[in-house]
């Protein structure tokens, strides 16, 4: 009988030659986040141009899910809107009318016989800049941290906060870390199981809103509790509750280092530009 072909092994696909870094991830990430609020607009617009091309050239966007970006739309609306009607029912102060036709009145008649007409013209517009600046800094803030959660796995993303926090927790810096492995490995988990439970809900037949508003929360809870369980026995099995798996190893790269010191540079100089 003649002997059957041996076949070779498949390839083994090679490692990547360039991993990502989790701690120069997050350093950047914690460094926008706190500028994100202090930037002017034009400063809002080339952060918001360069997180959209690193979703588009990069393979985040792949990883993106509709879910994901339509809760996150929601939260922001529903802040601009309150942030509107607050700006509306406060006490902004508008700037004084001019008199028309008064001393220096260059050409401006039409411009203050509006602001006469409209008197709360000036405050609306207000009103309308500070809230749109508001979604701008929140969308930005949640693109920054879904940039961060995406790039890099709950758990090299907890081995970069141990890197952060040692200095200042030393050796008991890995248990805030687990937690935050553990909140950031939950979210998008919790967050799809109320998408399914809702479409659930929504194939069994209309419900009533008050019956509904008690029933989806309680099955979320219901789920999550046993997948909390199970959660749990596996961090146990692989040990993660220890300080000995989190010990992180990074190593240096300077041209990295530099790039991401380069990129802290140009956010703090944006800083800078006329509002």
């Amino acid at each position: 009988m003649p002997a059957l072909p041996v076949l070779p092994d498949p390839p083994v696909p090679p490692d990547s030659p360039d991993p990502p870094d989790p701690h120069l991830h997050l350093l950047l990430a914690g460094c926008y986040g706190v500028l994100v609020w202090h930037l002017p607009p034009l400063g809002l617009a080339v952060v918001a141009a360069g997180l959209a091309g690193l979703f588009v050239a990069t393979p985040l966007r792949r990883r993106l899910r509709p879910g994901m970006l339509r809760g996150h739309a929601w939260f922001v609306l529903a802040w601009v809107v309150l942030r509107f009607a607050l700006a509306c029912l406060g006490t902004a102060e508008t700037p004084p009318l001019p008199v028309i036709g008064g001393e220096g009145d260059g050409g401006g008649g039409l411009f203050d016989a509006l602001r006469l007409a409209w008197p709360d013209g000036p405050l609306l517009a207000h009103a309308a800049r500070e809230s749109a600046l508001l979604g701008v800094r929140l969308a930005l803030l949640i693109g920054i941290g879904l940039a961060l959660a995406l790039a890099a796995s709950p758990r090299a993303l907890g081995l970069a906060l141990v890197w952060l926090l040692r200095p200042v927790l030393g050796a008991r810096a890995w248990q805030p870390a687990l937690g935050i492995a553990l909140m950031v490995h939950f979210l998008p988990m919790a967050q799809g199981t109320f998408t399914q439970v809702s479409r659930a809900a929504d194939l069994r037949g209309p419900l009533p809103l008050r019956r509904r508003a008690v029933l989806l929360p309680a099955a979320v809870l219901r789920i999550l509790g046993q997948r909390t369980w199970t959660q749990t026995v596996a961090v146990a099995a692989r040990g993660l509750d220890r300080p000995e798996a989190w010990r992180p190893d990074f190593p240096f790269r300077p041209v990295r280092w530099a790039l991401a010191l380069l990129l802290v540079g140009l956010g703090v100089g944006m800083t800078f530009l006329p509002v």
